[in-house]
């Protein structure tokens, strides 16, 4: 058995999982692998996911995006929002701290941020489970 690449396994990715992984930079899908056995990866929001990560170089890309992803992800699924970190020398609008003004309109809670690679972050977010506080903590 292949293990899982490093990638993989710090944006969680679990064995059997249906995900999503939109307007990837070059090279990205091959950096996620290997996967965990039984993933299915899809390049387009068509049905429903696990896991989805959407990559954005700015707000006008995440607000196109966002609204689709959300509703493409399954209630105990986990969304990735990758964008460009500010030493990538890609033009962008959005920070760690900047320019997630559109996440207001979705019921989403803040799980994670990492380092995708040396040119993009990412903030790993999923809905909210039953009963749980709804204090967006992003904002």
């Amino acid at each position: 058995m292949i293990p899982e690449s490093p990638l993989a396994k710090k944006m969680k990715i679990r064995p059997g999982r249906r995900v999503a992984v939109v307007n990837a930079s070059a090279g990205h899908l091959e950096q996620l692998g290997p996967l965990p056995s039984g993933v299915e990866i899809k390049e387009a929001l068509q049905g429903t996911f696990d896991w989805a990560q959407v990559f954005a170089q700015n707000r006008k890309e995440l607000e196109t995006v966002l609204p689709r992803a959300v509703r493409a992800l399954k209630p105990e699924g986990l969304l990735w929002l990758s964008f460009p970190k500010g030493t990538s020398n890609i033009q962008t609008d959005l920070t760690w701290d900047k320019g997630w003004d559109s996440l207001r309109n979705h019921d989403l809670k803040w799980a994670n941020l990492i380092s995708v690679d040396a040119t993009w972050s990412a903030f790993a977010l999923r809905p909210y489970w039953l009963g749980e506080s709804r204090q967006p903590s992003w904002v």
